[in-house]
């Protein structure tokens, strides 16, 4: 079997000699695919569109690849851009993973960490931790990307983030799994809503199309388990904000986590329609990889997060 050693490889050189690879771009277009526009992905990083635009050409040209088809109605990837955002994605994984493993080396927290957490989990808890991560004189700067349970799942077992918080009907396979509270997915609708003050029976809801989350939330997860002969939804979205405003709205009823609702049902704007026999409970739960539990900044926010929810 022949080696490889990059200080001999001609291969390796000329591609060096003609340019690097911006790792930003490799985010973008990653972003990209995921997002389904070239603007979205540019307020992800921090750019502007314009200079994304030309960040993904010099991509584009360094590979000698057209990756992105752009369209009046946004950007796709090309088959080739397919295939390089996927190898992409594994490449900042390990990128991530270098600088994870230098800190570990120092024995230090790091300056910057980078942690993930599903929708409801980001949207509703995350606040409270980072509150309470800047008064304890940290210097690091801990960050979340906010996405579906499933995405945060892949992104712990790639080691794209060292933690994540998701919500799943069933323990995830091939993590360390920590629960931290339990919630409650309830049936929600209008206040004005024949529905509104009543009690269900699950059969009454035979027939009935619901606003939705999108495959792979935590939401749809457990709806999939407890009524999964519904009918097809009205309308998804990938955010818990949009779809309390579309039920307000009078788009449809949905199902959403207690956690999501607590200040619209407040006000009066949506109320709780309690099904007879039905309660949809789910652990809001930490997982983590068995490598990471060591890691610099993984213990000291569970720690953190400890303390705020299991005393809930």
């Amino acid at each position: 079997m022949g080696s490889y050693t990059i200080g001999m490889s001609s291969q390796w050189q000329a591609r060096r000699s003609s340019g690097e690879i911006n790792v930003i771009s490799l985010e973008l277009l990653v972003l990209v695919k995921e997002k389904g526009g070239v603007g979205v992905a540019a307020r992800e990083v921090g750019v502007s569109q314009p200079q994304a635009s030309r960040m993904i050409a010099a991509l584009e040209k360094r590979l000698s690849l057209p990756l992105v088809r752009r369209t009046p109605l946004g950007s796709t990837l090309t088959e080739a851009g397919e295939s390089i955002a996927l190898r992409a994605r594994q490449i900042l994984a390990e990128y991530e993973r270098l600088h994870i493993d230098a800190d570990r080396l120092r024995g230090r927290m790091p300056e910057q960490l980078k942690l993930a957490a599903s929708r409801t989990v980001g949207e509703q808890l995350v606040p409270e931790w980072t509150k309470a991560m800047s008064q304890m004189g940290w210097a690091t700067s801990v960050s979340f990307k906010v996405d579906n349970s499933a995405r945060i799942m892949d992104m712990v077992d790639t080691g794209e983030v060292p933690l994540g918080f998701v919500e799943v009907p069933q323990p995830p396979v091939g993590f360390v799994m920590e629960v931290l509270r339990r919630d409650r997915v309830v049936l929600i609708v209008p206040r004005s809503h024949p529905w509104s003050g009543k009690r269900l029976t699950v059969a009454e809801l035979a027939g009935v199309r619901f606003v939705e989350r999108e495959v792979g939330s935590g939401t749809r997860d457990i709806l999939d388990v407890y009524l999964p002969q519904r009918a097809l939804p009205i309308a998804e979205f990938d955010s818990n904000t949009a779809i309390v405003h579309a039920v307000a709205q009078g788009v449809g009823p949905a199902f959403l986590s207690e956690l999501a609702i607590r200040d619209q049902v407040a006000t009066g704007d949506i109320s709780i329609v309690p099904i007879v026999g039905l309660v949809m409970e789910r652990p809001l739960c930490a997982i983590w990889r068995s490598e990471n539990a060591s890691l610099p900044g993984v213990e000291q926010v569970l720690s953190v997060v400890r303390s705020l929810e299991l005393q809930t």
